[in-house]
């Protein structure tokens, strides 16, 4: 690993502020593609197929295409349409869609492990469906889908390196900034350690969250 001080003296503000941005896209994006996710589950377990196959389209869609494709296509596609955003949205967007089709598949997944008993009891107390999901089958899904969800977020983590491609400098772009003017690997080494840092400390976190969940059921 190649560590020159100097440049990391020099370029230490620059590197403080593409790892916010890359902290603040990996909380943005990995939230919307919970949130989307949560609900894409919860309403792919529809008996409807007017619900469902619109969000197996989606699910289907996002999760056989690649994500580099998908953010070329929204940072590209979308002005020649006429809608424009800026990168910094471009990239959360891309990335809460595509986690989301996958983050749908686990909380699908989990929706359908609850046991039926749960379902039939909930119905014998005059529970709408809705009910149901929201107050008894949800909370089990989400607290088993913990470890699963947390390994999707750490793809995240990973995931935020191909924005360098769409114009935000993250800490991937300002690595490559570092290496075209000095051909130096420091940038890149600094980088590494701090995605190892931010994956560390997300599944710590989601350890304490998942221990707490036990310790309440």
């Amino acid at each position: 690993m190649d560590f020159n001080w100097h440049i990391i003296r020099a370029w230490w503000p620059n590197i403080l502020q593409a790892l916010g941005i890359t902290v603040a896209v990996f909380l943005v994006a990995g939230a919307l593609a919970i949130l989307l996710g949560l609900a894409m589950g919860a309403l792919s377990t529809s008996k409807k197929k007017s619900i469902t196959f619109p969000v197996r389209a989606y699910v289907s869609i996002f999760r056989n295409t690649p994500l580099l494709v998908q953010l070329f296509f929204l940072f590209y596609g979308l002005p020649a349409l006429g809608i424009r955003m800026s990168p910094f949205t471009t990239g959360i967007l891309g990335i809460a869609l595509n986690e989301g089709a996958f983050m749908a598949e686990i909380f699908r997944g989990n929706i359908q492990a609850v046991d039926n008993g749960d379902w039939e009891a909930a119905e014998s107390l005059a529970l709408t469906r809705f009910q149901t999901l929201l107050y008894v089958i949800l909370p089990q899904a989400v607290r088993d889908a913990i470890p699963a969800v947390t390994g999707q977020l750490s793809i995240v983590i990973k995931d935020t390196s191909l924005l360098s491609l769409i114009m935000i400098v993250e800490l991937t772009r300002v690595s490559n900034q570092i290496y075209t003017r000095l051909f130096d690997l420091t940038g890149f080494s600094i980088a590494l350690i701090l995605y190892i840092l931010m994956n560390i400390v997300m599944t710590s976190l989601a350890k304490y969250g998942e221990n707490r969940f036990r310790i309440r059921r």
